[in-house]
């Protein structure tokens, strides 16, 4: 599928309280997920951070830091796109693992989590948490402050959920254990270069999308059975 000329215009009146507050709903404290990670007995435990902010540059807009992992630095993932974040050390939150991420890979902070997402699983097995946060406007634009990250860059939280010029959206489906699981990708232009944002990514921010907008995304979500689930 491809975007429209333009995006809903419900998605553009959206403000941070208001996505923050709807996401809030949906995230549980960090004890409570840790908690079901801890279940998880010898899996291997990850957690990325999502940060929302409102875009000076995008007139207000609520909009999410992604980054673009090295080619060359990294042994798995090399130049995908990816939010800050990675595994979690010995005796640590699901909170602390994508904070202390996020400030070692682009420098980014913030003392405003909304809480955790229900954990998924990566391709290699790794059970990753979500951890939901927002960013003051006007906050230090992040940068990349590690080898693993070649770029940071921000997008729209509407793209994944409504059809927009910017972005061309389509989906493959794969099997996992004799299961059937849709895999989305949108390929963003920004203006300056197009990201592939797609994988675990894409399945984490489609959930956000549509939870910040209270809104189901334009595309099928499950064709088969999406990633699976814990």
């Amino acid at each position: 599928m491809r975007g429209a000329s333009v995006c809903r215009a419900a998605s553009r009146s959206l403000t941070l309280d208001v996505a923050a507050s709807r996401l809030a709903r949906r995230c549980t404290p960090g004890s409570d997920a840790d908690a079901r990670l801890l279940a998880g007995g010898r899996a291997k435990h990850a957690a990325v951070l999502v940060p929302l902010f409102e875009s000076d540059e995008a007139g207000g807009e609520v909009s999410v830091w992604l980054t673009r992992r090295s080619s060359t630095n990294v042994s798995t993932h090399k130049g995908e796109v990816s939010f800050p974040g990675g595994k979690s050390e010995p005796g640590e939150s699901a909170q602390d693992t994508a904070l202390r991420e996020a400030g070692e890979e682009c420098g980014l902070v913030s003392d405003k989590v909304i809480g955790c997402l229900r954990p998924v699983l990566s391709k290699h097995g790794l059970v990753v948490t979500p951890v939901v946060c927002t960013l003051p406007r006007g906050h230090r634009r992040p940068c990349p402050t590690s080898e693993e990250v070649d770029l940071v860059f921000e997008a729209p939280l509407r793209i994944f959920n409504s059809e927009c010029a910017s972005t061309t959206y389509r989906s493959e489906q794969y099997v996992h254990n004799d299961t059937p699981y849709t895999v989305h990708f949108f390929e963003y232009d920004d203006g300056t270069q197009t990201h592939v944002i797609w994988g675990l990514t894409a399945h984490i921010l489609i959930e956000v999308a549509e939870s910040a907008l209270s809104a189901k995304p334009f595309f099928p979500k499950h064709l088969g059975r999406d990633r699976p689930r814990l």
